[in-house]
């Protein structure tokens, strides 16, 4: 089951590259001053186990930020991060190739965000996934996720009934909304300004 898990990103990962090889990278125009400065090492991991997650290592990788992906990683083992990057959004397909169910896997994003606060780790959301990955199966997962980021990042698409805005807004999370995803990387190279050294 791990194979098929790895096969279907490694699959992802190949579309991903050719797609964001002819995509031109336009300078965001949202203020980021408020965004926390962030710390290596980095952990990303999936909330919903959509192949969103391995894009943000993708997008990291190119903004030549060093962090670490594991898409099924437990609260047990992040004691070694300093810094959290929780990519949210359901997948069916994800799900079923993981070998886990819904259940599962909300129970691990419980724990995982319980262990980082308690490890005083910065805690950042990002959703790419649009208006497709808006809906019930993804709103488990972003429900209980980005109420307790310290910063959320996402695409415009995903926003367009203004969820995120209205959850910044009420609990004061410092939120940046862009066009496109390749943009996100510029986002993290100002959270993470000494991730390249």
């Amino acid at each position: 089951m791990r194979k098929l898990y790895l096969k279907y990103f490694n699959i992802f990962f190949m579309i991903t590259i050719c797609c964001f090889g002819i995509l031109s990278i336009s300078t965001f125009a949202q203020d980021v001053q408020n965004l926390p400065k962030g710390e290596l090492p980095i952990l990303i991991t999936s909330s919903g186990q959509s192949p969103d997650a391995f894009v943000i290592k993708v997008l990291l990788d190119r903004a030549k930020i060093d962090a670490s992906y594991d898409g099924l990683i437990k609260a047990d083992q992040i004691k070694d991060y300093k810094s959290l990057i929780m990519v949210m959004g359901g997948s069916t397909k994800g799900l079923g190739a993981a070998g886990i169910d819904e259940k599962f896997e909300l129970d691990r994003t419980k724990n995982i965000l319980d262990e980082a606060e308690k490890q005083g780790m910065l805690m950042l959301g990002i959703h790419i996934g649009g208006e497709g990955r808006r809906g019930p199966l993804s709103m488990q997962f972003i429900d209980v996720v980005a109420p307790r980021m310290q910063a959320l990042i996402v695409t415009e698409e995903g926003n367009k009934d203004g969820y995120f805005t209205k959850l910044s807004e009420e609990k004061e999370i410092p939120l940046v909304v862009l066009k496109t995803t390749p943009e996100v990387g510029e986002v993290l190279q100002e959270i993470f300004p000494a991730g390249g050294e």
